[in-house]
């Protein structure tokens, strides 16, 4: 004897499998998408211990300073450890080691929730895969120089004149190489440059930066047909401004 099923009893019946099928296709996305070839891959019992000694650049120890281990410096996310200095300006912190990921210890992030504006941002990076990495890296002595909130303003006075002028200064994030067998060309610049020209049109400019306190901020300029020149300023703690005329 056949069975009889209701029309309403297999809607139902439908429904469900639709149910079913989307939370299966879901976990399966789930499942195989946290396995693609973007996923930071850990080694399993083993730890990379980082050791170091920050200091201001007048030897000054410098607390309470936010220190981590990602795949890529200046990155929020991946991170592998988290530590701060302690007293006398101590690190040491034992970290995740990843094996399909370069790796990068940042002092003073910008992303941290404790960082510390008022001083640089220093990486040492390692961009390579590595499946045996070092289990302890001493890093010495780490400096963070201060920094400095900058306005620089250029004027063209001359109506008749065409001003053409690079900016070269050093960014308040640094970068260094984690080892001496690191292609340098893989580690980011630290000096940046901004190009600008002025003329009856456009006869001004003005930007602020943060700059390393001690670094030189460098003016390469040229007026219409004459000779490259140059000048150089050092920022210091009370350079607040630089204004130049031409």
């Amino acid at each position: 004897m056949k069975k009889k099923y209701s029309v309403v009893a297999i809607k139902c019946a439908e429904a469900w499998l639709k149910v079913v099928y989307f939370f299966t296709t879901i976990a399966f996305i789930h499942l195989f998408g946290s396995c693609n070839s973007d996923d930071v891959l850990v080694t399993e019992n083993k730890r990379m211990a980082v050791f170091a000694t920050v200091l201001d650049s007048k030897n000054v120890a410098l607390p309470d300073i936010p220190v981590n281990v990602t795949t890529n410096a200046f990155e929020d996310y991946n991170i592998l450890g988290a530590s701060r200095s302690k007293a006398g300006g101590s690190v040491d912190f034992v970290s995740l080691v990843s094996y399909n990921r370069g790796v990068a210890i940042n002092f003073n992030p910008v992303s941290s929730a404790v960082y510390n504006p008022n001083f640089t941002t220093v990486s040492y990076i390692d961009p390579r895969k590595i499946v045996d990495r070092e289990q302890r890296i001493d890093l010495d002595v780490v400096k963070l120089s201060r920094v400095q909130d900058v306005n620089v303003s250029i004027s063209l006075l001359s109506q008749t004149s065409n001003l053409v002028v690079k900016i070269q200064y050093y960014k308040s994030t640094q970068s260094f190489a984690l080892n001496q067998n690191i292609d340098p060309l893989l580690i980011p610049e630290n000096i940046t440059s901004n190009y600008l020209k002025l003329d009856e049109e456009n006869p001004t400019f003005e930007n602020s930066w943060k700059l390393p306190v001690g670094s030189p901020i460098k003016f390469f300029y040229k007026i219409e047909d004459e000779i490259q020149k140059d000048t150089t300023i050092t920022v210091n703690a009370t350079t607040n401004s630089i204004h130049l005329e031409f």
